[in-house]
């Protein structure tokens, strides 16, 4: 029987406006990669308010327009043997 470790790498995946954030998002915002907490968006949509959680768990707020755009990132899964 053999005996397979998986290996979680995190990999840029794509770039993203405010618009199209979603919570639980993992994003670099100011050279660090963060947790989405919430996307808030002002009245005219021009504006937003990002609330985020760093790796230390410390939340903290993030403000921006609508053409910010975010590096998103994801885990891929790797099996070795």
């Amino acid at each position: 029987m053999s005996d397979t470790i998986n290996l979680m790498e995190l990999v840029y995946a794509d770039l993203l406006t405010p618009a199209q954030l979603m919570e639980d998002d993992l994003v670099e915002i100011e050279g660090s990669i963060v947790d989405v907490i919430s996307i808030v968006d002002d009245s005219t949509g021009d504006n937003y308010t990002i609330t985020y959680r760093n790796e230390y768990g410390e939340e903290d707020v993030f403000e921006c327009n609508y053409e910010h755009v975010f590096k998103l990132y994801v885990f891929v899964e790797h099996e070795e043997e």
